[in-house]
């Protein structure tokens, strides 16, 4: 994968887990980066969890709260690998850019 290039305007809006996703890269092969924009409402409630990969949210609107730490538009939380956080919640609602390293990604 060299380069790859898509306008959120352009990716198709998915129900998801916890919300909906808008993907804009895709690992075919569960061993490449994900990308996704994820929209969370108010009823989102992610118990604490963690992955084995390497994690990156971008708050884009709105807010977001992680352990009771809540962060507005323009926060970027880095999670390394295998490290338990959350919950995760979005009482007033919350767009955040998500980057998996590697993994699933779901």
């Amino acid at each position: 994968m060299a380069i790859v290039a898509v306008n959120e305007n352009d990716a198709k809006m998915v129900p998801s887990g916890h919300g909906t996703t808008k993907w804009l890269v895709v690992n075919k092969n569960g061993a490449g980066p994900e990308v996704m924009i994820r929209h969370w409402g108010p009823g989102t409630d992610i118990p604490v969890h963690s992955h084995p990969y390497h994690e990156m949210f971008y708050v884009l609107e709105g807010e977001i709260e992680i352990g009771g730490v809540t962060y507005t538009s323009g926060s970027c939380i880095y999670i390394e690998k295998d490290t338990p956080y959350g919950p995760t919640r979005a009482p007033k609602g919350g767009k955040v850019l998500r980057y998996a390293e590697a993994g699933t990604g779901k």
